[in-house]
């Protein structure tokens, strides 16, 4: 089954988003470079999701040659509709033809269930489930899929439940960091759940975890991508202390954790992916002085260790996703509203324009 919405051929610069300048100072210059396009809506509107990049059934890598991705996968997440408002459907995006189809449902429903795309295949990773007393439990389990139209099988559980965490693929293993973990024996509820700063990798070829060093900075709902052979943590927040800007950066060589600049400004629940050399950053929610999203986006660039402001955002979101597919960055769901109200569908392209 496949859903296709006619394209809008809008263009939605930065400036006509209305984004504040931001100044020169704490690292970052002003601008607003970059254009929004959006897309063929999802099937259907999701929330807390961590979609990543997969190919079409038969179009994976054949041989030892690299072979570009060329659609994006979401599984789970929380819908306005479905029962208990958790989702065991796996929907994927083809940029090529804006157009969205279903592959085959979780095993069970999950939201916040972290996606993956590791050696060829496509893993989930922990998430929440709703307890049959009603709280949300976190899982460890660990899925596979070989197929986006095949099943998932299951591997080796996590040593134990995490989720909102930083899930990222580096050097052939997956690397799991940060988040939140039960605080004690209990796991029925979100106030059961603690800001963790474990770091575990999975190797898939032996179906093992294995400890690695931990983030200095304990947080959950952090946005994290790999750039040049390190893995950047961005933004998040804590459960006590509320959004944080901290960007902190692992080197599997050495097993070693290093500070970055901090974003221009403290986002949580926010989306990132790598482009061109540099680091774009989307959306997030706050709960402080109010509470709302955000309509910033901001370009990292690694080299210079320097932030700047790029085309906002023109359907502000958080919870949202944000993948990389040959030239452009797709930001595809979230909710429009802090929280669980006004769940969205959308998916918005992003490229940059200087």
């Amino acid at each position: 089954m496949t859903t296709r919405i006619n394209r809008r051929s809008v263009l939605i610069t930065g400036a006509a988003a209305g984004i504040a300048a931001t100044g020169r100072a704490f690292g970052h210059e002003t601008g607003s470079i970059g254009a929004w396009t959006p897309l063929a809506d999802m099937p259907f509107p999701v929330q807390e999701i961590y979609p990543a990049p997969f190919w079409k059934a038969g179009a994976g890598p054949q041989s030892l040659k690299p072979t570009p991705f060329n659609i994006i996968v979401n599984a789970g997440g929380l819908v306005p509709d479905a029962p208990n408002n958790v989702s065991d459907k796996t929907v994927w995006y083809d940029p090529a033809a804006d157009q969205w189809g279903y592959g085959a449902p979780l095993p069970a429903p999950r939201h916040h269930l972290m996606l993956v795309n590791n050696n060829g295949y496509l893993y989930g990773i922990g998430g929440f489930a709703r307890d049959s007393v009603g709280g949300w439990r976190m899982r460890a389990d660990c899925w596979r899929l070989d197929d986006v139209n095949g099943a998932w099988t299951p591997r080796r559980s996590m040593p134990h439940p995490q989720a909102e965490a930083v899930c990222q693929s580096l050097g052939g293993f997956i690397h799991v960091v940060g988040g939140r973990a039960p605080s004690g024996s209990r796991n029925l509820e979100w106030s059961d759940h603690i800001d963790t700063n474990e770091h575990w990798i999975y190797d898939a070829a032996r179906d093992r975890w294995v400890a690695s060093a931990p983030m200095p900075t304990p947080r959950n709902s952090a946005a994290g991508t790999v750039w040049n052979g390190v893995l950047y943590v961005i933004g998040g927040r804590t459960v006590r202390d509320g959004n944080t800007a901290v960007v902190e950066v692992y080197d599997p060589l050495s097993d070693r954790w290093e500070k970055a600049r901090p974003m221009p400004k403290a986002q949580g629940g926010l989306a990132a992916a790598a482009l061109g050399g540099k680091i774009y950053v989307f959306g997030g929610e706050y709960f402080s002085n109010g509470r709302g999203v955000f309509a910033d986006a901001w370009e990292y660039d690694p080299r210079k260790d320097r932030w700047r402001a790029v085309a906002a955002m023109p359907r502000p979101r958080h919870g949202l996703g944000a993948v990389t597919i040959n030239d452009s960055i797709y930001v595809i769901g979230g909710a429009a509203k802090a929280g669980g109200e006004e769940t969205s569908a959308a998916t918005d392209q992003f490229t940059i324009t200087d």
